[in-house]
């Protein structure tokens, strides 16, 4: 496909979704294609739309987050242009998780855009379960490999659409519940002690929903448990009121276990690592990066 120039609209909470979006944008800018890419928050720009549309997301509640559902309702009329559909989850293209494009396709398909391609990409955890640095490492790893390969087909004019199981159709429709219930949480988040009144969160939350006053955070009723106060606060004095199940032990920075990937060198094997059943999406995503290569390096 003759494709000049492409739109990445992606929500990013705490760094995942950004290096896929990474991936995309490199991958589209090495076959010469003008890339505009938009983070989605609070500050959102216009966009003048090119040849196709790719909207990336985390995965939240079985769907895509709230601010993606925001931006299409105010996104142009897509006439007929084509669009990709990016999901990123810590578990892969597996129930609960199969449905968790559907809304958003459809919700692009009344805006009048022609989605071709849909795809999951997989990064490391930052809800309930922590990965080690070696499964981290080969995540990170496949994200350029997984997103060449996406583009390379789009361009080819591949298309590429799933059928969900049937069950995930229903978690995808109950996960509308625990969006609602965001707000509940956003609430709930406390400062401690340690909080020395930086405003980093306030600075950094997406959705504008932290304001300080007398120099300590207060919460608003827009949250959707993004994480990124929590894990990103330099004094890790940021705590869940409920929920504190879902925060990971050890905290969670993508940047960090980025820099730590730098130094792993040697890799266990594939079938090795994602033994569990649990960890089988996983297992496929990263047995299609490498294809005939492993994931040794010199």
């Amino acid at each position: 496909m003759d494709y000049k120039k492409v739109n990445l609209a992606y929500f990013s909470g705490t760094g995942g979704t950004s290096k896929v979006t990474d991936a995309f944008e490199k991958a589209f800018s090495d076959h010469s294609i003008d890339v505009e890419r938009t983070e989605l928050n609070r500050k959102n720009k216009p966009i003048t739309l090119g040849d196709l549309l790719v909207v990336l997301f985390p995965i939240y509640a079985f769907n895509a987050p709230i601010p993606i559902d925001e931006w299409i309702k105010e996104a142009p009329m897509g006439m007929g242009r084509p669009a990709a559909v990016i999901s990123v989850s810590g578990g892969g293209e597996i129930s609960p998780n199969t449905a968790c494009r559907v809304a958003t396709i459809r919700h692009l398909e009344r805006k009048g855009y022609h989605v071709i391609y849909e795809r999951m990409f997989v990064m490391p955890s930052n809800f309930l379960i922590k990965y080690d640095d070696s499964l981290c490492a080969m995540m990170l790893r496949a994200a350029p490999e997984i997103a060449e390969k996406s583009v390379s087909d789009i361009l080819a004019g591949v298309q590429r659409r799933t059928t969900p199981y049937g069950i995930d159709r229903l978690a995808s429709k109950l996960g509308f519940w625990e969006k609602k219930a965001s707000k509940f949480f956003g609430k709930q988040l406390l400062a401690n002690d340690s909080c020395e009144g930086c405003s980093w969160c306030q600075n950094h939350c997406p959705r504008g929903n932290i304001k300080m006053h007398d120099k300590k955070p207060v919460f608003g009723n827009d949250c959707v448990i993004c994480l990124r106060c929590v894990y990103g606060c330099p004094q890790k004095a940021i705590k869940p009121g409920i929920g504190k199940f879902i925060v990971v032990n050890g905290g969670f920075s993508i940047d960090n276990i980025e820099n730590r990937m730098r130094y792993v060198t040697v890799f266990p094997p594939i079938e090795d690592i994602t033994k569990t059943p649990s960890l089988k999406g996983v297992r496929d995503y990263l047995m299609e990066s490498v294809g005939e290569k492993s994931f040794q390096s010199t």
